[in-house]
């Protein structure tokens, strides 16, 4: 299967002048990070500018509430695996039976 990245030296014009607004938003130590530019460069393309900005926020915020040493990027990745098993237990009662 041939894999596809998207090159961000290739890009120019309008969507290199929006991933660069995007990146604005980007907490300041990651903001040289290529894998970080390249997925935020993915979710443009796919998603449009809204989207990205609402999905980059919304990645912020838990960023800033749990703060990690590893980078903004393996926090986003890995991020997603963690908040589907959270998600499972949020409907149910956290207190096991019989608590007081």
């Amino acid at each position: 299967m041939a894999r596809k990245v998207i090159s961000l030296e290739k890009r120019g014009g309008a969507p290199l002048l929006v991933l660069q607004r995007i990146m604005r938003m980007v907490p300041d130590r990651d903001k040289g990070d290529r894998r970080l530019q390249r997925l935020l460069a993915f979710r443009l393309q796919h998603d449009g500018e809204a989207a990205t900005c609402e999905y980059l926020m919304r990645h912020i915020r838990r960023y800033i509430r749990r703060p990690q040493p590893r980078g903004f990027y393996n926090f986003i990745v890995q991020g997603h695996e963690a908040q589907a098993t959270t998600d499972n237990f949020q409907g149910s009662d956290p207190d096991p039976p019989g608590a007081a």
